[in-house]
């Protein structure tokens, strides 16, 4: 590319001139005023290699046939014709205009397009010596060709303008109508507030007031009309000599073009325009060899510094290129006297010497603005020496964009109106739209829990018949270890005694556990008699009596036990209960350092050591998930069919159970609107709140269940939509039925109660059926057998179970065999990834596999035990409401599988609402 040749600081200036042009600093060209540059060109062929050298700086500009930043440039034909005759300023605004960077938006020049509109009447001979009011019609004029808006608005207003000739086309009375209100008001007001805004800014302003200051004229409403100063400008300056006219207006016009190109020139990241700005401009500039042309040019490089400084602009680069005559160039390495150069023609150009190397240094060191004008820093060219080549000169890169600004901003409205309509939707969809009163519960695509069918075995005989199907596993692993040396180990469960009836059934626990356990056990040694790397499992179910009233004593018995050597005993399952006696067998078992899994106890006061974990979820897991049931979902029955939300609560509990208290404690606090509690403790007083406590403390005890009764009709008559929270077991549960159907002024009235899962089997087994006024939603942690949510473990898990105990069993659907057959697998885990790291099955062993967290799909749900954690995370809750052809589902929240599809993170109608998740 022919340009520069190489020579000391070529390079470093071409790195220098490409940096300024397009400074890293994106606030560099709002800040750093940069000095014009002079390079000259001596020797022989002095005016071909200054042509040479300019070509090579617009081509770094223009290399592929577009500008890639604004420029401007003049060839020594077109400042030779402008010498002495007009300002070379007109040229280079005009030009810089033309053929802008793409993508980038056009330059608006607004105060460079008035003043150059002046200019041109002032340099015109044949036109007259303007007023104020003249100047500004003739600039309105040159500037209705450049805005649409104004200009349709003047046409609208009549083509005739002053003239009147097009204003009185028409009828009589169209033409008096078109003067007397469509002309003032769409032209001569448009006009008038034009020129006011013109005031404003030039004169009045001191942020925008340049003229002002050139003018010497003070800020403020003082001062005068901008035209009538201009007009009196125009006819001073024709009074004087032309070249000192020109003078003149070219430091109007390159004020004015300054001013426009620093407003431009501004850094943002709002504007699309101002972010595109990311280059200077740049004037190039040619200089002829005759003395009128090299006048021209010394006259610009003058006046720029002087508008550049005044305006505080700092966004143009500005290089020009001369020849001279050898007996004008200084001697070599020092200036010439008086810092001047003579031109071949004679012309002078003041400023700074030296190379291209020193010129390069003070374009990358410029900084901030100057106290006083800069002066041009002249540069010589290096001369041609032989078998010297020419550089191959990169032009500059810019940031290119792939849309215009105006496009972008379009893209950008949008992308914002599509965000803010979507909130609008939703809220004309809110407004307009009937709300949901559909009560939740009554799907006919539900999977409902059907009514079980009672055993004709007594509750006795259904207990010894689960203790067998564990001696007889137990006398499987003892022929394995016998006959196939196989590793054995012995894993403790504690459960309460058996009811003594069926009607106890309903409320006990003992049978379902055993199965659970069995069902467990004997798929865990089907599982190691496949692999030579699991344990094979004894269980020692222990009796700890009616209600774990001897679990305390179980649990020092198994801890002496278990220091014997060679007991085997490497852990405890069981307790599923959430009472203080379990509590306390649990904080001894933590003591001996053996690990405990519990089954369906879910209170968190359970949690007393790190020895204890969990399949069930938590009672603050399920208050959480309950409170958020009761105060979004649709419950309450108006009696036509129709429900809504709960807007109050009341909650009854007893503070004596463990258990009952905690949970209702826990729902309280999250269901909000201050729900009012109900002590009640069966047999005599609870440590409770005094029979006399006032009720506006929210907080109240009862001595009987008659009482209670009558507490919850009087809550609930002075608040139909409030929801009964029955923190309390399932045995007083229907005690409080009975008399609330009989015995209060409720007869008839609809109640809606939410309970807990000590309800579920008593609830699954028919015995709330007969009271059409009850309206029961309960908890249970697994979902019915034969839904499509449920897991291949948990299917399989139901079929076992139907197949060894039927499948219409009081507790194939109430979860609890289920938790405690995950209770054991969990165990199992733990002692086998202790047998395939250590070979040694000891409780310290499997307590360092349970504490580093085991992840494994169980019957239950996935149990997502990770490292530090003692109940797995998003374990399922799920409520159902009972209704006559049995219990259906209508919340289910937490992990059922470990794939994605089985995580349900939304409940209610079309998945309106998120499930409450554990942190």
């Amino acid at each position: 590319m022919p340009g520069f040749t190489e020579g000391e600081g070529t390079e470093e200036f071409i790195e220098a001139f490409k940096g300024a042009v397009v400074p890293r600093d994106r606030k560099a060209k709002a800040r750093d005023l940069l000095p014009p540059v002079l390079l000259l060109a001596s020797g022989e062929g002095a005016p071909g290699r200054a042509h040479r050298a300019m070509r090579g700086l617009r081509r770094m500009l223009y290399p592929d046939g577009a500008k890639r930043v604004p420029y401007a440039a003049l060839g020594p034909d077109e400042i030779r014709a402008a010498a002495g005759r007009r300002p070379l300023a007109l040229d280079f605004g005009r030009e810089l205009c033309v053929d802008v960077p793409r993508r980038t938006g056009g330059l608006r020049l607004t105060d460079f397009w008035l003043m150059r509109d002046i200019v041109e009447q002032a340099l015109d001979p044949r036109a007259a010596e303007p007023d104020g009011g003249a100047l500004r019609d003739h600039a309105y004029a040159q500037r209705l060709k450049r805005g649409p808006l104004l200009r349709a608005l003047w046409t609208f207003g009549g083509e005739g303008g002053d003239s009147g000739s097009g204003s009185t086309a028409g009828p009589g009375w169209l033409a008096e109508l078109r003067r007397l209100l469509v002309r003032p008001l769409f032209q001569l007001l448009p006009r008038w507030w034009w020129g006011r805004r013109r005031t404003r800014r030039l004169l009045r302003s001191t942020r925008r007031g340049w003229y002002a200051d050139w003018r010497r004229i003070s800020h403020g409403r003082t001062a005068e009309k901008f035209f009538e100063n201009a007009a009196r400008l125009v006819r001073a300056e024709r009074a004087r000599d032309g070249e000192a006219a020109v003078g003149r207006w070219e430091e109007l016009l390159l004020r004015a073009l300054l001013a426009d190109l620093r407003r431009a020139a501004r850094p943002g990241r709002i504007s699309p325009w101002r972010r595109r700005r990311r280059t200077r401009c740049v004037f190039l500039l040619e200089l002829p060899e005759d003395a009128a042309g090299v006048a021209a040019g010394e006259r610009f490089l003058e006046r720029y510094g002087e508008a550049a400084r005044d305006t505080r602009c700092a966004a143009v680069v500005v290089v020009a290129v001369a020849p001279v005559s050898p007996a004008g160039e200084p001697p070599e390495g020092e200036p010439p006297e008086g810092g001047v150069t003579a031109s071949p023609a004679g012309g002078v150009t003041e400023g700074e010497s030296g190379g291209l190397g020193r010129a390069a240094a003070r374009l990358r060191g410029a900084s901030g603005m100057p106290s006083r004008a800069p002066r041009p820093l002249r540069a010589a060219l290096p001369e041609p020496v032989p078998e010297s080549e020419a550089l191959d000169l990169d032009p500059v890169s810019p940031r290119a964009f792939r849309l215009g600004p105006a496009a972008e901003l379009a893209l950008t409205g949008a992308v914002v109106a599509a965000l803010l309509s979507a909130p609008g939707v939703w809220l004309v969809d809110r407004i307009t739209d009937e709300p949901d009163r559909g009560c939740l519960g009554g799907a006919s695509s539900e999977v409902v829990a059907g009514r079980p069918e009672l055993s004709a075995d007594s509750p006795r005989k259904q207990y010894e018949d689960a203790r067998r199907l564990i001696r007889e596993e137990n006398a499987r692993v003892d022929r394995e270890v016998e006959g196939h040396g196989g590793t054995a180990r012995t894993v403790v469960h504690i459960g309460s005694d058996v009811a003594a009836d069926q009607e106890g059934q309903r409320y006990n626990a003992a049978v379902p556990e055993l199965r659970g356990i069995a069902l467990a056990q004997r798929s865990l040694n089907d599982e190691a008699s496949n692999d030579s790397q699991k344990v094979w499992l004894r269980v020692d179910s222990r009796n700890a009596g009616e209600n774990f009233a001897g679990a305390p004593r179980i649990a020092r018995q198994v801890a002496q036990d278990a220091r014997e050597k060679g007991s085997g005993i490497i852990g405890v399952v069981g307790f599923s209960k959430s009472l203080k006696q379990t509590q306390e067998a649990v904080r001894v078992l933590g003591a001996a350092r053996i690990p405990v899994v519990g089954t369906t106890a879910t209170a968190d006061l359970m949690q007393v050591d790190g020895y204890y974990r969990r399949v069930a979820p938590t009672n603050s897991r399920e208050a959480a998930v309950e409170a958020d049931f009761a105060h979004r979902g649709n419950i309450m029955d108006d009696g036509t069919g129709r429900c809504s939300p709960a807007r109050a609560a009341v909650v009854v509990k007893d503070p004596r159970d463990l258990y009952s208290d905690e949970i209702g404690t826990l729902f309280a606090e999250r269901f909000g609107a201050r729900p009012f509690t109900l002590e009640y403790t069966p047999g005599g007083r609870g440590g409770g709140l005094g029979q006399g406590q006032s009720p506006k403390d929210g907080l109240a005890r009862k001595e009987s269940i008659g009482e209670l009764a009558d507490a919850v009709c009087e809550r609930i008559t002075a608040n139909p939509r409030t929801v009964v929270y029955w923190a309390s077991r399932a045995l007083q549960f229907s005690a409080f039925l009975d008399d609330f159907g009989d015995n209060t002024a409720c007869e008839g009235r609809k109640l809606t109660v939410l309970g807990g899962n000590d309800l579920t089997t008593a609830a699954l087994a028919g015995e709330y059926a007969d009271r059409p006024w009850l309206r029961l939603y309960h908890t249970v942690h697994v979902l019915p057998a034969g839904h499509p949510r449920l897991s291949d473990i948990a299917k399989k898990f139901n079929a076992d179970y139907a197949r060894d105990f039927g499948s219409h069993d009081l507790w194939r659907d109430d979860g609890r065999a289920a938790l405690a057959y995950d209770a054991m697998q969990l165990m199992a885990e733990a002692a086998n990834r202790a047998f395939r790291s250590t070979d040694n099955v000891e409780r310290s062993n499997v307590q360092i596999g349970l504490d580093n967290g085991i992840r494994k799909q169980g019957a239950s749900g996935y149990l997502d035990v990770g490292r530090g954690r003692s109940v797995p995370r998003d374990k399922p809750v799920v409520i159902l409401h009972h209704t006559d052809r049995g219990s259906e589902p209508v919340l289910y929240c937490g992990a059922f599988t470990q794939n994605p599809a089985g995580r349900i993170a939304h409940w209610g109608p079309h998945g309106k609402f998120s499930c409450p998740r554990d942190s």
